[in-house]
């Protein structure tokens, strides 16, 4: 019970040998005692349990991948039209210029056509999810999403443009509580 509910700083596989071992040693005992036996059942499965989670956890998983919208907002379609379609062409450009690239434990900003620069964020330092909606997003159903960290090299990074953006922030969100949550980490905050 004690490798579930406080588990030592063991690898992974450490873990799955000691619970077959665990295993192995009550075989040998059974018909014994079976209220001890479906007291060892029962932590044993919550035990598998737990470690299969584990395991999914350490695999990293691509949640979104690609490039924000060309317009995302109404004051683009107004500028496309006041300019007889020429701002598309920035906002392509612009759009094409920019990848997301957004898994279970990072988050990737790729920017740049010829040059590129790339920013690169885990999830488990992100301590803010701010999301904003201002009227001309909302009238073309986008939002950004201003995530900001506690590394210092990359503080915020801003995604927009990327369908179902509230939802993906839900997701990205429990990503984070569960990446510390993995790596036993702890917020301070200062008063």
């Amino acid at each position: 019970r004690r490798l579930v509910r406080n588990p030592p700083d063991w690898p992974l596989e450490r873990k799955q040998a000691y619970f077959a071992w665990a295993e192995a040693v009550v075989a040998g005992c059974r018909g014994v005692n079976a209220a001890l036996e479906a007291a060892f059942d029962h932590a044993h499965a919550e035990g598998l349990a737990a470690l299969a989670a584990a395991k999914e956890a350490e695999v990293e998983k691509m949640v979104f991948a690609g490039h924000p919208a060309v317009i995302y907002s109404a004051s683009q379609w107004v500028a496309v039209l006041l300019t007889l379609g020429l701002a598309w062409v920035y906002y392509w450009l612009k759009a094409i210029g920019t990848r997301y690239e957004i898994t279970s434990q990072r988050v990737r900003v790729e920017r740049g056509i010829f040059s590129k620069t790339k920013d690169s964020i885990e999830v488990f330092r992100i301590d803010h999810f701010d999301l904003h909606k201002p009227l001309g997003m909302r009238l073309v159903g986008h939002c950004l999403l201003d995530l900001r960290s506690s590394d210092t090299s990359s503080a915020t990074v801003i995604l927009y443009g990327i369908p179902d953006l509230e939802q993906l922030a839900d997701t990205l969100r429990e990503y984070s509580l569960r990446e510390r949550t993995r790596r036993r980490l702890t917020t301070f905050v200062q008063a």
